[in-house]
């Protein structure tokens, strides 16, 4: 299961038509990727620890983890009869031209970050790793490997519990969604949010 942000008592900043809370065509390619990206950001940040990235690390822009940890026991906490540890980690890109050697060299940066990450053991449940690509344009055969993408290991034949990766893109001259079959919940928000700032979406969701 994917740990979607809150999205409740948000409040709306940003350049250009900010008051609004809408992106203008007029604006820069740069403003508007940087803009969206500030919205995404903002509702990820109730209940996610965001963290924006420096220069060196482009083209990552920012992550954002979440962590939950559940208890069972018997009449008193120190009885724990069980523990189950969840976790998200989302990573979010943005470029003018979303491309398949683009999308590639994200992935291997993503995956390379999720290795550092995840850390499976007793307890572990699960650990979603994301990559939410913003652009201006997204090239079809971009869009054919983003929707083709699985990944889904098991640690211990699942006894130490389970990892998934889950990967979206939103062109923002055409308002279209484009996700994997695992990151239909990222592509239903994205639309949702771009709806909320003036863009018509349109998902196209795999599986």
């Amino acid at each position: 299961m994917v740990i979607m942000p809150k999205k409740q008592g948000l409040t709306v900043t940003g350049k250009s038509n900010a008051s609004r809370g809408e992106i203008s065509v007029s604006d820069g390619s740069v403003q508007k990727r940087e803009y969206f990206l500030e919205q995404i950001l903002l509702r990820y940040a109730q209940s996610y620890d965001v963290k924006r990235s420096g220069a060196d690390e482009a083209p990552l822009c920012a992550t954002a983890d979440f962590h939950e940890h559940q208890t069972g026991y018997v009449l008193v906490r120190k009885a724990e009869m069980w523990s189950a540890d969840r976790h998200e980690y989302a990573h979010f890109y943005s470029a003018e031209n979303f491309t398949a050697e683009f999308f590639e060299q994200c992935m291997n940066n993503t995956m390379q970050l999720a290795e550092e990450k995840v850390q499976p053991g007793r307890g572990h449940m699960c650990s979603v790793v994301s990559a939410v690509f913003i652009c201006d344009e997204a090239d079809a055969d971009a869009v054919k490997l983003l929707k083709r993408f699985r990944y889904r290991k098991y640690f211990r034949f699942s006894l130490n519990g389970w990892m998934e990766v889950h990967v979206a893109v939103v062109s923002l001259s055409d308002g279209k969604v484009v996700s994997n079959a695992a990151g239909r919940n990222i592509a239903r928000f994205l639309s949702s949010l771009l709806k909320k700032v003036g863009v018509p979406a349109i998902i196209s969701i795999i599986g």
